[in-house]
C-alpha cells in the first residue's frame, strides 16, 4: 500500500484521517454492513409489537396459547438477530483487520524508507510501543466502532422513530433529556482526552524504563547505581498507577452522567406515560411496549456513549501515529534501475550536514573494482556518515554518489546492497543460534558455504568450539560472544554472497592489526577479489591498502601510499554461487 496515507495524516493531524484511507478498499463492504446493521435494528419492530400484543390481548383475555405463540416468536427474531450479528461481526471484523494490516504494513516500510538520521530523532523503545500499541487500539476501537457503535445508531434512529409513532408527547419529552445527554457528552469527553493522554505517556515512560532496565543491567552494576535506578523506575510506576487511575475514574464518571440523563429520562417516561394510561391515552400494553423500547434506546444509546469515550483514545493514538514517521525531506533513495555491480563507486562534490555543523564538504573520490581503499580520521570526522552515503543509506545534500556510471538515484540501492559486504562497528546481533545470526540475509545458503565463509574469515575453529557448534544460542548484542568474535561471525556474514564489494568499519576496534591483515591477504587470493574500503581511525592499516585518504574538517585528503609490496598470486575459492 502506497505511504500516501501517512504523508497526508502527518501534515494534516487531524485524527482519523490517517485510517481512512485504509478503509477505502473496503468502502462496497462497509456500506453493505451499515445497511445491514441498518435492517438488523428493525427486527425490534415485531418484537415491540408482540410485547404490546401479550399485554393488550394475550393476559387480559387468559389466552395461554398466544402467550406461549408470542414468547417463541420473540426467542426465534432473537435468535435469527444473533445469527445474523454474529455473520455480520465475521466480515467487519475481516475489514477491519485488512484496514490495520495495511497500516502497519506502511509504518514498518516507513522505516526502511526514512533516513537513518531521521529514526534516530525518535528513541526506539518508544517507535516500537506506539507502533504495536497504538496500532493495536486503532484496531480494538474500530471493530468496537463498527461491530457495536454502529449498529447502535441504527438501532437507536429504528426505536425513536417506532416510539415516535406510539407517542409523539413522550418522545417529546425525551427529546428534551437529549441536549443534557448532548452537553454531558462533551464535558466529560474533554476530561476523558486528557487523562488518556496522561496515562499513555506514562506507560510509555514505563515501557521506556523496563527496556533500560533489561538492556543497560551491566552498566548500571558497574555504576553500583542500582538503588537509585529502581527508585527511578519505581517512580514512573507510581505515575503509570496514579494516571491509570485517574484515566479509569473519568471513565466512570463519563458512564455514570450518561446514566443518570438516561435515568431521569426512565422516570419521566414512568410517571408522564402513567397519566397517558390514566387519561386513556395509552393502553397498559402500548406503555409497556414503549417503556421496553425506550429501555433499549437508553441500552443502544449508552453503546454510542461509551464508543465515543473509546473514540476520542483511538483520536490520540491517530496523532502519534501521523506524527511518528513524517516523511523526512532527505529521504534515502527511491529508484528502481538494476546494474551488475563491479566493486566501483564514486563522489563527485559530495556534502553533507548542516549550515552551523558541515560534516562532508565537497568530497571527490572515485574507488576503481578491486582496489582496497582506506579512509582514516579521528572519532567524529564523519567517516561513519561517508560509509552511510556509499551504501546508499544517507543522500549527500549536494553532489552526486555514482556506480558504475549510474546516479544512485537511478538505481535499487537495496539490490545494489546485497552485493556489498559490510561490517559495522556494532555487529548486529539478535537472539537466536550462531547460526541464525551469520546467516541473516541467506537463510538458504548450503552447509558448506556457511563452513567456508567462516573459515576464511578466521571463525569457524572458534564456533565448532562452542557447546552446540552452531547450533549455540547467543544473546541479544552477541552478549555470550566476544568482541573479536562477533567481529569474525560479522565478517563471515558479509563473505556469504561472495560480495562485490567488502566495506570495514573501524576492523581493529575488535581485531588487531595482524589479524586484519591475515584477513585482508585471504581475501587478495580469491579469484574475484572484491573491492575493500577500510573505515578507520587506526593509521596502522594503511599497509594494507592501495590508496588511503584522511578525512579531516569535511574534506579528504590523499595520504601518501605505504612502500609498494608484490600482490600475491590468486586462486580460485568461491564463497557463494
Amino acid at each position: 500500500m502506497s505511504a500516501d496515507p501517512l504523508q497526508h495524516a502527518a501534515a494534516e493531524r487531524r485524527p482519523w484521517q490517517l485510517f481512512l484511507p485504509y478503509l477505502r478498499p473496503h468502502r462496497t463492504g462497509l456500506l453493505l454492513h451499515a445497511a445491514a446493521a441498518a435492517l438488523l435494528s428493525l427486527s425490534v419492530l415485531p418484537v415491540l409489537w408482540l410485547v404490546r400484543l401479550v399485554f393488550d390481548r394475550a393476559i387480559p383475555q387468559l389466552d395461554i396459547g398466544l402467550l406461549f405463540i408470542v414468547g417463541a416468536g420473540i426467542v426465534l427474531i432473537r435468535l435469527a438477530v444473533i445469527g445474523v450479528s454474529l455473520f455480520l461481526r465475521r466480515r467487519v471484523v475481516h475489514m477491519i483487520k485488512s484496514a490495520v494490516l495495511g497500516l502497519r504494513e506502511d509504518l514498518l516500510s516507513r522505516i526502511y524508507a526514512n533516513t537513518r538520521e531521521g529514526l534516530s530523532r525518535n528513541e526506539i523503545d518508544r517507535l516500537q510501543n506506539r507502533i504495536v500499541q497504538e496500532s493495536e487500539r486503532i484496531d480494538v476501537v474500530c471493530n468496537g466502532a463498527l461491530s457495536n457503535v454502529l449498529p447502535a445508531v441504527f438501532s437507536s434512529l429504528a426505536l425513536f422513530t417506532v416510539l415516535l409513532i406510539y407517542s409523539p408527547l413522550l418522545v417529546l419529552l425525551v427529546a428534551l433529556v437529549v441536549p443534557a445527554l448532548w452537553g454531558a457528552a462533551r464535558l466529560t469527553n474533554r476530561g476523558v482526552r486528557r487523562d488518556v493522554a496522561h496515562f499513555q505517556a506514562a506507560f510509555e515512560a514505563f515501557n521506556k524504563g523496563v527496556s533500560f532496565v533489561l538492556r543497560q543491567i551491566d552498566l548500571t552494576r558497574a555504576q553500583g547505581y542500582e538503588r537509585e535506578e529502581l527508585a527511578r523506575q519505581k517512580a514512573h510506576l507510581r505515575r503509570l498507577t496514579e494516571d491509570g487511575e485517574q484515566m479509569s475514574w473519568s471513565f466512570a464518571v463519563h458512564g455514570q452522567m450518561q446514566s443518570a440523563v438516561t435515568g431521569v429520562a426512565g422516570i419521566v417516561l414512568l410517571v408522564f406515560g402513567g397519566l397517558q394510561v390514566a387519561q386513556g391515552r395509552l393502553t397498559i400494553g402500548e406503555l409497556l411496549a414503549f417503556y421496553f423500547g425506550a429501555t433499549l434506546l437508553n441500552g443502544a444509546m449508552s453503546t454510542v456513549s461509551r464508543g465515543s469515550a473509546d473514540i476520542v483514545s483511538a483520536g490520540l493514538s491517530m496523532d502519534k501515529l501521523g506524527a511518528l514517521l513524517e516523511p523526512d525531506p532527505r529521504a534515502v533513495y527511491t529508484g528502481s534501475g538494476l546494474i551488475d555491480f563491479d566493486g566501483g563507486v564514486e563522489l563527485e562534490g559530495v556534502s553533507f550536514g548542516y549550515p552551523e555543523a558541515p560534516v562532508l564538504q565537497g568530497l571527490d573520490l572515485k574507488i576503481a573494482p578491486g582496489e582496497r581503499v582506506a579512509i582514516i580520521g579521528a572519532n567524529g570526522s564523519g567517516k561513519t556518515t561517508l560509509l552511510q552515503m556509499l551504501l546508499g543509506l544517507v543522500r549527500p545534500h549536494a553532489g552526486m554518489v555514482r556506480s558504475g556510471g549510474h546516479a544512485y538515484e537511478t538505481l535499487d540501492t537495496s539490490a545494489l546492497r546485497r552485493q556489498i559486504g559490510v561490517v559495522m562497528q556494532q555487529s548486529g546481533f539478535f537472539f537466536g543460534t550462531v547460526r541464525s545470526n551469520l546467516c541473516y540475509g541467506n537463510p538458504d545458503v548450503p552447509e558448506d558455504k556457511v563452513i567456508a565463509a567462516a573459515k576464511l574469515a578466521g571463525a569457524h575453529d572458534f564456533i565448532t568450539a562452542l557447546p552446540l557448534g552452531y547450533e549455540t544460542i547467543v544473546g541479544d548484542s552477541g552478549t555470550t560472544l566476544s568482541g573479536g568474535e562477533c567481529q569474525r561471525i560479522a565478517i563471515a556474514r558479509a563473505l556469504l554472497r561472495s560480495p562485490r564489494a567488502l566495506i570495514f568499519d573501524e576492523p581493529t576496534n575488535h581485531l588487531d592489526v595482524q589479524a586484519v591483515a591475515e584477513l585482508m591477504q585471504a581475501l587478495a587470493r580469491l579469484k574475484d577479489s572484491p573491492t575493500i574500503i577500510l573505515v578507520s581511525h587506526d593509521t596502522r592499516v594503511l599497509d594494507l591498502v592501495h590508496r588511503t585518504y584522511e578525512l579531516r574538517d569535511g574534506r579528504l585528503a590523499r595520504v601518501p601510499p605505504p612502500a609498494a609490496e608484490p600482490a600475491p598470486a590468486p586462486v580460485a575459492l568461491h564463497i557463494a554461487a
